[in-house]
């Protein structure tokens, strides 16, 4: 199960590290993002969202899919508003899974598509599904710690969506 989820949009980025030949892992500067950018937290409740990570072979070689499933309680107004704003936006997504690994997952070029499914009856269950195709696998950070990633105060990291 994944702990944590933090998303950046694309057009904020500066610069993301494409991993080496023979490592998945990345240093603490593997994503650069401009001065002002968002970075979006879920607040993930225990036991509820999931990363998985498939291959397949194609002509070209073998393609990577990661998948983030993140279902949410709350009120249709809040998680639909935000999937509106949203949807046709593309993200690096940086998470934790419940062993304290961190990956990266997505590129400038490639981020996560947004997919989003509700269903209304004595409560409001939503279902958000973030999706990369690529050509490696998710990509591992030594931290989600944002003081350590970006040491720059510049950033603005107060949005957060919390949805309950």
């Amino acid at each position: 199960f994944l702990t944590h989820l933090y998303l950046i949009r694309t057009e904020e980025l500066v610069y993301v590290h494409t991993p080496a030949t023979d490592t998945l892992n990345q240093p603490v500067s593997a994503i650069g993002i401009q001065p002002g950018a968002v970075i979006t937290e879920f607040r993930i409740r225990p036991k509820t969202a999931t990363f998985a990570e498939t291959t397949s072979e194609v002509a070209d070689g073998t393609i990577f899919t990661s998948t983030i499933s993140l279902p949410l309680k709350g009120t249709a107004t809040d998680v639909t508003n935000w999937r509106h704003a949203n949807g046709k936006r593309r993200f690096i997504l940086l998470t934790r899974d419940a062993l304290g690994s961190c990956y990266m997952i997505g590129s400038a070029d490639n981020g996560a598509r947004l997919s989003w499914s509700r269903q209304v009856g004595s409560q409001s269950l939503h279902q958000l599904l973030f999706t990369v195709v690529n050509w490696h696998a998710a990509q591992f950070i030594p931290t989600l710690d944002l003081e350590l990633l970006y040491p720059n105060r510049d950033f603005d990291y107060s949005f957060d969506i919390s949805f309950k």
